[in-house]
């Protein structure tokens, strides 16, 4: 009886473990796709038995291959029978509607391409794609419809229709919470600007997410600058009109308490140093506004100087102490660094430019001591070398030996040649064009090639040129040029024709300071006019200069193109006499110093010039002279004072001259964006002393002075100055002029 009974279960069980088996698949409706490539997906063939409980996983297998638009099991006992529907293919993709952006604007950033399988979700993740790329150039208000156009043969067509709409451009910024700084005064710490009328030239005006929050960051750091150590911007939020045209800017700040400067002290842990020493360093003052940069800034100052001085492992932490009175008491802990050495220096990106290019530029090099300052120093030389679009330094920890780092430098090369077309407009020198090309990185071994055409009312000058900034793979620069003008001096009545060779060698000496040595050749041809003065007419005729130079640059400004704090002071040393016609010594010095004032408001400066030609057993030539006026002396006419003929009136140059010029640069309430500022200025000085057989001619050696204001604009077609200046001392025979300006360079 036992044994029937389990006769019978064993029975039943298989009758139940059948009826849940599935052992034949086939598969209908796939007219692209072959059986063997979707069991392909599935991992499975025709005749492989599974259990029905994975039904589910072979149709989640099938839907995530995104081949099928529709997908139906058929069960008959333990037959499965699949039935697709496959999705089509791409057969073309067009935009329409856009002008703002082109074509290979777009295609480049969606991820449909033709013959690639058409599915909704992947028409909807390249909408928003479409969507977001006009958001990133400030367009908000576009719509993107696609439409999808049904072919033979299971193909589509995809079309995107867009409508761009019109920009959204910020229309108000505001701040709330801000007690101390206005709202005009803060806009100028940031970036993001409302969009105005003159700003059709710039990029102004256009809401940018990523912006706005560095934006915080701005204000945040102009407040720990000012004193305000504990001030928070809580929220940067853009808000867009219905018609999606217009953003309104809101930042909501909290300033908190104001603090000043109290105690400055450092607390040493390293030998040898004398504390005294540190704190005469330090130029921070007591009872000043506290400023997170200034600390930042004498702490990389005190890093240098240890550094400098034989330590190179110090690390320096400050402490603030906050006192009563909002007053903060800051000491420098200065503590020994860990020890670290440079294992590997690797460059990568640099697809063009050789490795020794970058790699000369590094301040460190393997087996050094890990030096953060000579890091970021490296950083910007490589940057400065200007080959690159995106230069940086990571280091990194190196496991396999202890206590060493790997520097990687990072490049993205762009592209070095250009072809420049310029000109301008002076009262003084009137038109002029310029055509240049130039490679400045010849070969990737960063070498200067340069033809420069310029025709003007005054000049016309032909010169091509050749650099080897890193002369027998030392830091000196080999600059060789060959040149052809013809100048034109309607002042003085005579053109001066030179054609020449020179070369010149520039070395750096020290981290701000630089030498060059040069020579130059050159046959001139002076053509007097009929109405030239008879000094002008003696010499006229053709000759041969021969000139060495040496020259002496430090520059300690912050920034050269338009300097706020710091100074600069050069010298030039000029001697022709061995070879040629001409036999002189000739030296020229300038020097400027700028600082800001009134809390940063205005830039102050102080700017001189001197120079002195001495003929050695010979007259000075008229070309060889200076010349002050226009750009050089503002408030008289190109060379329009010094010695003068007394009968034709022409202007005979100078062997000495000197000036002075103060100066106050400052802004004018205008948006920053605009690039308008005002400025105040004076100069004094004189041109005197020639060498000539005869004695008609006015020069009195008296001093000249001017003083005027001027507005100057950093314009989308170059810089543009305005001056009205009002002669003080002059002499009877000095051309003025009252009203000044030069426009224009190269764009």
């Amino acid at each position: 009886m036992l044994k029937f009974i389990l006769i019978i279960f064993f029975v039943s069980y298989a009758k139940i473990s059948i009826a849940n088996i599935i052992n034949k698949i086939d598969i209908e409706g796939n007219l692209r796709l072959d059986d063997n490539t979707i069991f392909s997906y599935l991992n499975i063939n025709s005749n492989t038995v599974i259990p029905k409980s994975d039904l589910n996983i072979l149709f989640k297998d099938l839907f995530a291959t995104e081949l099928f638009s529709e997908i139906k099991f058929k069960l008959e006992d333990s037959k499965l029978t699949i039935i697709v529907k496959e999705n089509p293919i791409i057969n073309r993709i067009a935009l329409e509607g856009n002008k703002r952006l082109e074509d290979e604007d777009i295609f480049p950033e969606i991820s449909l391409k033709i013959r690639d399988v058409f599915t909704k979700n992947k028409i909807q993740n390249n909408l928003q794609r479409i969507l977001a790329l006009y958001r990133a150039s400030g367009r908000y208000a576009a719509i993107v419809e696609p439409k999808v156009i049904y072919l033979k043969q299971n193909r589509v067509d995809i079309v995107f229709e867009i409508t761009e709409g019109p920009l959204s451009k910020i229309d108000s910024i505001k701040f709330l919470g801000n007690r101390y700084y206005s709202d005009s005064r803060l806009k100028r710490e940031i970036t993001t600007s409302e969009a105005r009328w003159w700003k059709i030239l710039t990029a102004g005006g256009k809401y940018d997410p990523d912006l706005l929050n560095f934006d915080k960051e701005n204000l945040k750091k102009f407040y720990a600058d000012q004193g305000f150590v504990d001030a928070e911007v809580s929220l940067a939020v853009g808000e867009i009109s219905n018609k999606k045209d217009k953003f309104y800017i809101t930042f909501v700040v909290n300033e908190g308490d104001r603090y000043k400067f109290g105690n400055v002290n450092v607390d040493i842990e390293i030998k040898n140093y004398n504390k005294s020493d540190i704190l005469k360093s330090i130029n921070i003052k007591k009872n000043n506004w506290y400023s997170a940069t200034r600390v930042d800034e004498n702490i990389t100052k005190l890093t240098e100087s240890l550094i400098d001085s034989g330590s190179p492992f110090i690390n320096i932490i400050p402490k603030l102490d906050r006192k009563k009175n909002n007053i903060i008491d800051v000491k420098f802990i200065i503590k020994p660094g860990q020890k670290k050495y440079i294992n590997k220096i690797i460059i990568s990106g640099n697809t063009r430019t050789l490795d020794k290019v970058i790699r000369r530029t590094i301040r460190l090099a393997e087996g050094d001591p890990y030096n953060r300052n000579l890091i970021n120093r490296s950083r910007t030389l490589v940057t400065n070398l200007g080959h690159f679009s995106y230069a940086d330094i990571e280091v990194s920890d190196n496991f396999e030996q202890q206590n060493t780092v790997d520097l990687n430098v990072k490049v993205k090369e762009q592209s070095t040649g250009s072809l420049v077309l310029g000109g301008g407009f002076s009262s003084a020198v009137g038109a002029t064009a310029n055509i240049g090309i130039s490679e400045n990185n010849l070969l990737g071994k960063s070498q200067k090639l340069r033809l420069n055409l310029i025709a003007g009312q005054r000049e016309n000058r032909a010169d091509f040129s050749f650099t080897e900034p890193f002369f027998l793979d030392r830091s000196s620069s080999l600059t060789t040029n060959l040149f052809t003008t013809v100048q034109e001096f309607p002042e003085s009545n005579y053109d001066n024709e030179r054609d020449g060779a020179e070369a010149s060698i520039s070395y750096n000496v020290g981290e701000f300071g630089s030498q060059s040595l040069g020579y130059r050749v050159e046959s001139r041809n002076i053509i007097a006019e009929d109405a030239a003065a008879a000094s002008i007419k003696s010499i006229s005729g053709e000759s041969v200069l021969s000139v060495f130079t040496f020259g002496n640059a430090i520059d300690k400004t912050n920034n050269r193109i338009d300097p706020k704090d710091g100074w600069a002071a050069s010298n030039r040393l000029s001697f022709a006499g061995l070879g040629g016609d001409k036999r002189y010594f000739k030296t020229t010095f300038r020097g400027s110093i700028y600082n800001e004032i009134w809390n940063e408001k205005a830039v102050a400066a102080l700017s001189g010039q001197i120079g002195y030609i001495l003929g050695l057993s010979q007259n000075i030539d008229i070309s060889d002279r200076f010349y002050l006026g226009g750009n050089s002396f503002v408030g008289f006419q190109n060379a329009g004072l010094g010695p003068r003929d007394k009968d034709t009136d022409d202007s005979l140059g100078g062997n000495i001259y000197y000036t002075i010029t103060p100066q106050l640069k400052f802004g004018l309430g205008l948006p920053k964006e605009l690039g308008i500022r005002g400025r105040l200025f004076s100069t004094a000085g004189t041109l005197t002393r020639i060498d000539t057989n005869t004695s008609n001619y006015y020069d009195d050696g008296s001093i000249r002075l001017t003083a005027g204001a001027g507005v100057l604009w950093q314009s989308p077609f170059g810089p543009i100055r305005l001056d009205y200046t009002i002669p003080i001392l002059k002499e009877t025979h000095d051309k003025t002029e009252t009203f000044s300006f030069n426009v224009g360079s190269l764009f």
